[in-house]
């Protein structure tokens, strides 16, 4: 968004993760909130925003926003159940499994679960993915890249392990590839 401070592969999706937001949503949980930004544009909505990270230092150093209370704590014991949650670059940290079932806990009945994940590409399955790396080096290029340093992991799921293993745990949750070796998933939980 053109007030953000940095941008980078995963902000360019949070104007997507608002998006998702229902009226009627009153509290949210965003997993991996690393410096807040996203906390902050979730709260800027009306919404009572927890941000939660495993990093406590990051944590320590985000400022403070009205609306949102930051915690050190790991998404697969956190307890409670929000209207909204939302992740990014966040569930490849953890087994896919057990990362799939605590956000599905989490999320309030009637809840939205919406996330920015990343999967683990290999050119026999995503060749189809190699012509655009010139656009995604275009879309660096232009911008201010940057952001809070963050613990990087490279993923070891593939996109149809992802997807079949969100068909069982998330019935009628759409999945989607996106630019910047991104995939979005959202899932709307039964009330």
């Amino acid at each position: 968004m053109r007030d953000d401070p940095y941008w980078n592969h995963n902000t360019h999706y949070h104007p997507w993760l608002l998006k998702q937001v229902p009226r009627a949503a009153r509290t949210a949980l965003d997993i991996g909130c690393g410096d807040g930004l996203l906390a902050g544009k979730l709260a800027g909505r009306g919404l009572t925003v927890t941000g939660i990270d495993v990093d406590p230092d990051i944590i320590a150093r985000a400022p403070a926003v009205a609306g949102v209370s930051l915690e050190q704590a790991d998404f697969l014991d956190y307890a409670g159940s929000f209207d909204v949650v939302t992740t990014v670059a966040t569930l490849h940290h953890v087994p896919l499994r057990a990362g799939i079932t605590a956000l599905r806990r989490l999320v309030a009945p009637g809840g939205v679960l919406a996330v920015v994940g990343l999967w683990k590409m290999t050119p026999r399955t995503d060749f189809h993915y190699l012509p655009l790396i010139p656009l995604i080096r275009a879309m660096d290029l232009s911008h201010r890249v940057g952001g809070p340093s963050a613990r990087m992991l490279d993923p070891v799921d593939g996109f149809a392990e992802i997807r079949s293993t969100a068909a069982e745990l998330l019935p009628g949750a759409r999945l989607r590839r996106r630019l910047m070796w991104r995939y979005t998933l959202l899932w709307h939980k039964p009330a």
